[in-house]
């Protein structure tokens, strides 16, 4: 290994001279260079080399050219050799490939060697790595794009780019990038010809006839085909090749209505398609789009179909005009029918709905929703809120359905208060014996308050604690009536220790502290002793 490494030092030494001689190096910087390339060639010779050390020393070289090319532009000088000139990117390369050679699947690596050949215009060294990173790594799709847009775009060779993209799908024809790519070129290719026979007929001057199908977009109608019978035709791909077409500068709306409708023809229960494609017809003749989402109302029986076209409806309400009612008579007339009802989506749609005068038809979906999905709280609870006539009737039609549900209760209990409160009161007793009421403790106790003042929500505070265990917020909303209304102070205080013996925090003994400091000084020491043994040290110093 020394010997090799000797060998490839001696290599160096007439450019380093002759660097030191253009005053480029001094002495020390050129013996420096020479112990630091040593040291790094003994490393990547060595049996078990890290790919770090060559990282390494690439980009110590990539600093010394960089050094090197900006010290000869200061001296403005022109008399140096090829040696000079070119050592350091050959000596780059040299350690790129060695490394490649070890690292053979290592796709960023593969990567920044590509930019480096096109940085340094290395045309024949990239051709050969390409080559090299797509034999090892045929299944990796970034190298094959990277190796057509190459042939397309620097090489202006359409033929060999298109063939890089056939052999790649022979790997990979399950990627949607590939075949987006890939109809990508096709497009752009015909966009070039078609810009390049307008500028030949504009200056009177003959051009090579082509074909009619290819200017039309054979080819890539064909590859768009291919593509949806061999990838999943999700809402991202396809829009990554409506986006091509969309960019043209020339109008292409036979390719986009091709690329749709093949689409739906893959696809026809795919929902999404259906609204896109009445998205393209509507910007051109909006009498086409009724029947376009009447079909797919039909064809697709699902709640996503129909969420999709109210979405479409409110978004073109006014290019639609009386097309919005008709196509909620025609809806509404098959709602029954509907699969994979989404209640929450409902509630999401349902006001940009109401303020598109699209509220009976609201109403309609609501109720079609509850049938199907009986024990959706929210679907009842926007019901209530928005859609109801007689909120006690619905919400009593949804108790029958969740007779526990905490938060149905409360709205009963509520919209019943309005109504007759005696009544609301006797139902709250009958509710709040139940297990399932203790979220509702502190909601009955401010009912009672409400209604029929601090005495009444006295007795209630104790005769709930028969049946469950008071929540801190329940104590804390009967101390906050009680301070309020200027109770005797120990009338407070015997609340204030029932809230510090059952729910021990610094928050709580702070509470109580700074009414006895305001209400009732005599008591404050005592208070503080009790708080001196409940809490740590730094919790009382945080108190005050």
């Amino acid at each position: 290994m020394a010997e090799v490494v000797q060998s490839h030092i001696e290599e160096m030494l007439p450019e380093v001279y002759e660097l030191q001689q253009l005053g480029i190096l001094s002495s020390l910087e050129a013996k420096s260079v020479i112990k630091t390339r040593t040291d790094f060639e003994y490393k990547m010779r060595r049996r078990i080399s890290k790919k770090q050390d060559f990282l390494r020393f690439i980009d110590y070289e990539l600093k010394f050219d960089k050094l090197k090319q900006s010290r000869l532009l200061q001296l403005g000088t022109n008399d140096v050799s090829e040696g000079v000139r070119y050592r350091s990117l050959q000596r780059i390369h040299f350690i790129f490939q060695k490394c490649l050679r070890k690292y053979k699947n290592d796709i960023p690596l593969w990567i920044r060697y590509i930019k480096y050949c096109k940085q340094v215009a290395s045309t024949r060294s990239l051709a050969l790595a390409f080559v090299e990173a797509l034999k090892h790594n045929p299944n990796c799709v970034e190298l094959w794009i990277m190796s057509a847009k190459n042939e397309m775009e620097v090489n202006k060779n359409i033929s060999a780019a298109r063939s890089i993209f056939l052999r790649a799908l022979k790997f990979n024809s399950d990627s949607p990038e590939l075949w987006k790519e890939y109809f990508r070129l096709e497009v752009l290719h015909v966009e070039k010809l078609q810009k390049r026979r307008q500028i030949m007929q504009a200056c009177d001057k003959p051009e090579l006839a082509a074909a009619d199908d290819f200017m039309n977009f054979k080819t890539a109608k064909i590859v768009f085909r291919n593509a949806i019978s061999s990838i999943d035709l999700t809402s991202d791909n396809l829009s990554g090749f409506t986006d091509v077409v969309q960019k043209l500068e020339f109008n292409q709306d036979d390719l986009m209505k091709f690329l749709y409708e093949n689409a739906l023809k893959q696809s026809p229960e795919n929902p999404f398609l259906w609204i896109k494609l009445a998205e393209f017809v509507i910007t051109k003749d909006v009498s086409k789009t009724k029947s376009i989402l009447q079909t797919a109302f039909s064809t697709v029986q699902t709640f996503e179909c129909l969420m999709g076209i109210i979405e479409f409806m409110i978004k073109f309400s006014e290019k639609l005009g009386d097309i919005l009612n008709e196509m909620t008579d025609f809806m509404g007339r098959s709602l029954d029918t509907l699969s994979l009802i989404k209640p929450d989506n409902i509630v999401s749609i349902g006001s940009m709905m109401i303020a598109n005068n699209l509220c009976s038809f609201l109403e309609k979906i609501t109720e079609v929703a509850l049938k199907k999905c009986p024990e959706s709280k929210s679907l009842w609870l926007y019901k209530v809120h928005n859609l109801s006539d007689d909120p006690t009737k619905d919400l009593e039609k949804a108790l029958e359905i969740l007779p526990k549900d905490p938060e149905i209760l409360f709205e009963y209990l509520n919209s019943l208060a309005l109504v007759d409160q005696v009544k609301c009161r006797s139902k709250w007793e009958e509710i709040i014996k139940e297990s399932y009421a203790s979220p509702l403790i502190t909601q009955y106790l401010q009912f009672i308050y409400a209604s029929f003042g601090l005495v009444d929500a006295r007795v209630m505070f104790k005769a709930v604690q028969n049946w469950h265990t008071i929540p801190e917020g329940t104590v804390t909303e009967l101390l906050k009536y009680e301070m309020a209304n200027d109770s005797d102070s120990e009338q407070v205080c015997q609340l204030f220790n029932f809230l510090t013996n059952n729910f021990d925090k610094a928050e709580n003994w702070k509470f109580y502290l700074d009414y006895c400091q305001k209400n009732c000084p005599e008591q404050f020491s005592s208070v503080l002793w009790k708080c001196r043994k409940s809490l740590s040290e730094d919790q009382i110093a945080n108190l005050f």
